[in-house]
């Protein structure tokens, strides 16, 4: 019979591997478990364009959950308690494209994430795209 080697290059390299995959996964979960809700949010937007023809109601509907699902409590420069977005947004961030032959929307966002990265004490602005796409026309029964 032989003998055990011990530990070898392949061990050693996965657990180089699980270490690195559970640090990112700490570090970057919470950003991206967010853009699947952010995800969400533009899905229930595509599903509003049903009965809502106007694209400005939609980007408030769109703005409205995105406050009631991520704000968070924070202070200015001048000492003022407010309620903000853990990223940056803006009104042109949101696209909302309609198309009439088919009857279709296209819904896309694009933001920044800032991620803290422990233990090297650093901040990484990660993008991410959200997108939605329905199909308008009137169902057929």
């Amino acid at each position: 019979m032989r003998e055990a080697r011990g530990i070898t290059l392949v061990t050693v390299l996965v657990f180089v591997g699980l270490t690195a995959g559970l640090y990112c996964v700490f570090a970057f979960g919470q950003a991206y478990w967010d853009n699947l809700e952010v995800n969400g949010i533009l899905r229930q937007a595509a599903n509003e364009c049903y009965r809502e023809p106007s694209d400005a109601a939609i980007r408030r509907f769109i703005f409205r959950r995105l406050h009631e699902t991520f704000d968070i409590e924070g202070e200015d420069g001048f000492g003022r308690r407010e309620k903000r977005l853990p990223f940056a947004l803006e009104e042109s961030d949101v696209q909302i494209q309609r198309t009439e032959v088919p009857r279709y929307v296209n819904i896309s966002l694009t933001y920044q994430r800032k991620v803290k990265l422990p233990l090297v004490d650093q901040e990484r602005a990660r993008p991410f795209n959200g997108h939605a796409e329905r199909d308008l026309s009137p169902v057929k029964w």
